[in-house]
């Protein structure tokens, strides 16, 4: 049984093409394989940590490898909940619309959050 993590970045929502066709791939991926769970991650719809003085600060300390103050801690947990529920996916889609020939912010916050040392 695999795990697949579905990452929503578009805010259309409903009208979103891109998240439409994930939800076509979904539906014909779930018939072939029933033994897989899915989870879904809507980035506009989830409260992403944000990275300020404190978590900056936590961040450089995993680098130089000390330990984390309590507000480092309290402000990395949120941080290592996102990494923890991205590594523990054995597959990933990743649905996604152009931004202003790009990707939308919030989806390059959540490759910010998820992408850290250690």
């Amino acid at each position: 049984m695999a795990k697949l993590l579905h990452i929503k970045s578009s805010p259309m929502g409903d009208l979103s093409f891109s998240g439409r066709l994930a939800e076509t791939f979904l539906n014909a991926y779930v018939s072939e394989h029933k033994d897989d769970s899915i989870d879904t991650l809507d980035l506009w719809q989830e409260e992403l940590p944000h990275f300020d003085f404190t978590a900056a600060s936590g961040k450089y300390k995993i680098i130089r490898g000390m330990p984390h103050s309590a507000d480092e801690a309290r402000a990395w947990e949120k941080v290592l909940k996102l990494i923890d529920q991205f590594k523990s996916a054995d597959k990933v889609i990743l649905s996604s619309g152009m931004w202003n020939f790009s990707i939308p912010y919030r989806l390059k916050q959540y490759l910010d959050v998820i992408v850290q040392p250690g």
